[in-house]
Formats: C-alpha cells, structure tokens, sequence
C-alpha cells in the first residue's frame, strides 16, 4: 500500500520539474534579452539625466539593441534602438551623409515601436520631427503629428514642441488637425505659460498665428497674452467700418452687434 503514494509523490515531481522546465525555455529568450539590454538602458537613463551622450559608445550600444530584438522582439528595444540611433545622427563628427543615414534608420526603429505598441506619444513626435529635420513633405509628418497628440494630449514634456512644429507646418493641417493644435495652445498655455510667452516674444511662435488658432471661444487666452506682450488688442470686424454706424445706423449694425457690441468696443474691439 506504501509503494501507490511513492509513485504519486515521484510522478507529481516529475510534473512539477516538466513543467519549470518549460517555464525557463519559454522565458530564457527572454531574460538573455534583458541582460543584452541593460547597457542600454543604463547609458539612456545617464544621458536622460545630464543630456551628454558618449559618442564613442553609441555604435556598441546600437549594436546590443539590435541583438536584444533578435533575441526578443519587443517594442522597448525598438525605442531604445530609435533613441541611440538618434543621438548617433547628431554626432557632428560624423559626415552629413552618414548622419542622414542613420536617422532614417531611427524612424525605421521608431516605426516598429509604434506598429508593436501605437500609445507612445513621445515615439510619434520623434518621427514627425525627424521626418521634418530630414525635409520630408508635411503630408508624410503631419500624421505622426496628430497622433503624438492623439496618444497623449497632456504630455507636459511634449506639448511646448509639438506647438512649435504644428505653427511651422500650419498650412499643411487639415480641420482636425487645427482642433488638436488649438486645444493643445490652450493646454500648453496653462501649463508653460512663460516659456510661450518667451517663446512669442522671440518670434519662434507667431503671435498673428497664436491669435488665428485661439480665435473663437478663447478671447481670454489672446487677451491675456496681449497683455502680457504689451500688444494692444486687433479691432473686430464691426468697429466703427462696416458695422458701426452704416447700414445698420444704431440697429442692428450701429451700437448693437457690430458698433459697441462683439464686433465694435464689446469683446474684440
């Protein structure tokens, strides 16, 4: 009677060894590609901290996030692979052509991440803003654009800059696009207020155009940014032309709607 439990107890370690084997098969690709990686991830959490990258290290460090991918597909390494790839086209010791090169190859990198995993509002940035320093059309960047702010409306670290390249490509942006942009000025305006009006007073950020985007439901944002600016306020189109004391003498046209109203002294006169 003894010998039926030895059997069980046996057979359920046997199952129990089975079934950790399988385990570590299944994840051993998956830890070799973690080792791989780390280096990288510790010189991109350096260079995050100080902004210096070592150039002499970036070829070694491509060459290991490469070999993490082959070991393991995973969107991490792909960002990861983007990122040293960029810092590598930035390396002016390096000829224009080289630099160029291996810049399309960080929006290559940058594509596969957001094939694997599209919510990664930084990653579409780093597309639309490469495609833009390589001179690509704004058809080809726009829609990277609109998606990094699809993917994430309230990236504090992003909004100042998709700003910018949304006013630089302003013409190329169809209706939805000049939505994202308007929501994202009022956004950006409540969040890095001095840093756009620095940024306006410098003139890397129309004001003519701010005024255009914000025009509608967001008077208040514009007026405070006159006031701030020291500019004074633009005339409605009903002052005292067409709407003030015309067609409409103190009617409609006069001091209503278009005289002392909205159009004349009331809210943008």
């Amino acid at each position: 009677m003894a010998v039926r439990p030895m059997i069980f107890r046996y057979a359920l370690i046997l199952i129990v060894g089975v079934v950790a084997f399988l385990l570590l098969s299944l994840s051993w690709p998956r830890l070799r590609a973690s080792l791989r990686y780390l280096p990288v991830d510790t010189a991109m959490s350096k260079y995050w901290e100080n902004r210096e990258a070592n150039t002499g290290q970036l070829d070694a460090l491509i060459e290991r996030a490469r070999e993490a991918i082959a070991l393991h597909d995973h969107y991490r390494y792909w960002e990861g692979l983007s990122e040293l790839q960029i810092l590598s086209g930035q390396d002016m010791g390096k000829p224009y052509w080289q630099r160029r090169q291996v810049l399309e190859q960080s929006i290559l990198s940058a594509t596969e991440v957001v094939r694997r995993a599209p919510a990664q509002p930084r990653t579409w940035l780093r597309i639309a803003r490469t495609r833009a320093f390589l001179g690509y059309t704004q058809d080809e960047l726009i829609p990277a654009w609109k998606m990094s702010v699809l993917t994430g409306r309230v990236e504090p670290t992003l909004m100042l800059t998709r700003l910018e390249l949304g006013f630089r490509y302003f013409n190329g942006l169809d209706d939805e696009a000049v939505l994202l942009l308007r929501d994202q000025a009022v956004l950006t305006w409540a969040v890095h207020r001095q840093q756009v009006l620095e940024r306006l007073q410098s003139g890397s950020l129309d004001f003519d155009l701010m005024r255009e985007v914000l025009s509608g439901q967001n008077q208040d944002i514009v007026a405070d940014m006159e006031a701030h600016l020291g500019i004074s306020p633009v005339a409605g189109p009903g002052g005292n032309g067409e709407g003030g004391n015309g067609e409409g003498g103190n009617g409609e046209g006069g001091n209503g709607a278009g005289g002392n109203g909205a159009g004349g002294n009331g809210a943008a006169g």
